[in-house]
């Protein structure tokens, strides 16, 4: 049921890694010598340099939304030769709270970036610290159409995991489609478990299909 409620949440683990890039080295310039000309450096001191106004930090592009209704998500496991689909029912709150972006509220994880390439694809690379879990370094690349149709790729490398099983690579794929409004008695958050029953995994409430 974890394993569900995760993919349902953004396909799987998201995020991605990379740490510890080390950052280019740079061969620092001979400053040249001062002539009579040249104007003497100014210094902020002081109460001025104290009120100084700080850069403001660089702020990272936002998830695009999903369109309300039934999506239709088809998760692979590559490795394992697993295929399963559900439906999910997305109304503006489950997707606030459940949607592609929610790693980046928990706080066991860290994003280390966020791009959006020249195919209007996004790119996530972040790294989690699961606890008992393990480590685990993410890249998540999602592409498509968030009304009708997209496409997530997620690799993960996970190490220190309790479960050996849960260590090493692993990849997923998920397409979501869009298969209209949410049928009647579903609420935002219900996804459709195997045997038809259906689970909201925001109140984690179990109803009859």
């Amino acid at each position: 049921m974890r394993a569900l409620a995760v993919f349902v949440a953004f396909g799987t683990l998201a995020a991605v890694a990379a740490c510890g890039q080390k950052s280019g080295t740079k061969t620092a310039e001979t400053p040249k010598a001062a002539t009579a000309t040249s104007p003497a450096p100014s210094t902020v001191t002081g109460e001025a340099a104290a009120t100084a106004p700080a850069a403001p930090a660089p702020t990272m592009p936002s998830w695009p939304k999903r369109k309300p209704g039934l999506w239709t998500q088809t998760m692979t496991l590559k490795a394992q030769g697993f295929t399963r689909s559900f439906r999910f029912c997305v109304d503006e709150t489950s997707d606030e709270k459940m949607g592609l972006d929610s790693q980046g509220d928990d706080k066991r994880c860290q994003r280390k970036s966020m791009t959006r390439g020249m195919d209007g694809g996004w790119t996530v690379v972040s790294a989690c610290d699961m606890g008992a879990a393990g480590k685990t370094d993410s890249t998540i690349h999602v592409a498509g159409d968030f009304n009708t149709r997209y496409v997530m790729d997620v690799t993960s490398t996970t190490t220190g995991a309790a479960q050996p099983a849960m260590n090493g690579e692993h990849k997923m794929n998920m397409t979501a489609e869009w298969s209209g409004a949410c049928p009647a008695g579903w609420s935002g958050g219900d996804v459709e478990m195997p045997g038809g029953r259906r689970m909201n995994l925001l109140t984690k409430t179990v109803s009859a299909g």
